[in-house]
């Protein structure tokens, strides 16, 4: 697929369109192509033809192309990118292309709205949601067939079941988040930036299923705070991923930092070009002060349980 960008009008992506084995699109700028570029998750490149392009075709004048690759795009790729749309091109036009491949690094952008967009609302979606919704799950549970007094006239602490139900919940939003990292693996440019915020993000939403199984002894109540907070566990990166009109500055900057906002901008920045490193340490700082008080509240509800 070839994404094309032309100072001048020109029939070349409807020409190129309309051949079986061709697919191809014009945009308005070359921050679209970019964005267009960095979204696609087929092969792709962008094309960005020179001012007077129709110009130079009709004097039958060699034309150079200007291309752009996405970061993730192979050597085999680039090279069948290139020769395939220099021959459709030089056929269509009768005259000498040559496609000049000047940058093969497009990342996307904090600006780009494509399909890394579902990438990073499933992220959220595995790191937080299964942590938070099956830890209070295990600990209601035990406590509805009364195996949780079985167990604590046992050796074993209310605070060691804490830490088993915690070690569950760890476990399997692990699981969830790694099938959906494997299913993008190509598109991730910092993987230790991810690294950190899937950790984090995890331990948050495991630490807050914690607490909200310790608060709770009846399920429906248990349950109805559970969705109370996947909702705003969710909102602030849908919010910020899809939302296009201007919210009040103040429910912006509360969005923004809120524990799921950060998170879902470290993992936007970990598919960037650049990390923003003092943004990135905020962010990671935020996660884990959040941290940090979930376990201190959890330490003194289990101090009270146990009196």
């Amino acid at each position: 697929m070839a994404v094309i960008y032309s100072p001048d009008a020109t029939p070349l992506s409807k020409q190129l369109s309309e051949l079986e084995d061709t697919s191809a699109f014009q945009v308005n700028s070359l921050e679209k192509l970019a964005d267009e570029i960095a979204s696609s998750r087929r092969p792709s490149i962008g094309l960005a033809l020179p001012k007077g392009f129709g110009e130079n075709v009709d004097a039958q004048t060699p034309v150079t192309i200007e291309a752009y690759l996405a970061h993730w795009t192979t050597r085999e790729q680039s090279v069948n990118l290139v020769q395939h749309f220099e021959t459709k091109i030089s056929a269509l036009t009768n005259n000498e292309v040559q496609i000049l491949i000047i940058d093969d690094q497009v990342h996307p952008d904090e600006n780009t709205r494509g399909l890394e967009v579902m990438y990073i609302l499933q992220m959220i979606n595995a790191i937080m949601t299964i942590s938070l919704v099956l830890v209070p799950q295990l600990m209601m549970s035990e406590k509805d067939t009364h195996t949780l007094d079985a167990l604590l006239v046992s050796p074993a602490s209310l605070a060691d079941i804490i830490f088993g139900k915690g070690i569950t919940g760890c476990f399997y939003a692990i699981l969830g988040t790694s099938i959906v990292v494997l299913m993008n693996t190509y598109i991730i440019a910092h993987w230790w930036l991810l690294l950190l915020g899937i950790v984090s993000g995890i331990l948050f939403a495991v630490l807050l299923g914690l607490l909200i199984g310790l608060l709770f002894d009846n399920l429906q109540k248990a349950t109805l705070w559970m969705s109370i907070f996947v909702f705003l566990i969710i909102a602030p990166a849908i919010i910020k991923l899809l939302l296009t009109v201007n919210l009040p500055q103040f429910l912006e900057l509360i969005i923004h930092w809120l524990p799921s906002g950060q998170l879902a901008n470290l993992i936007q920045m970990s598919l960037m070009k650049a990390v923003d490193l003092p943004m990135a340490f905020a962010g990671l700082g935020i996660l884990w002060a959040s941290n940090g008080l979930l376990l201190g509240l959890i330490g003194l509800q289990i101090k009270r349980q146990m009196r």
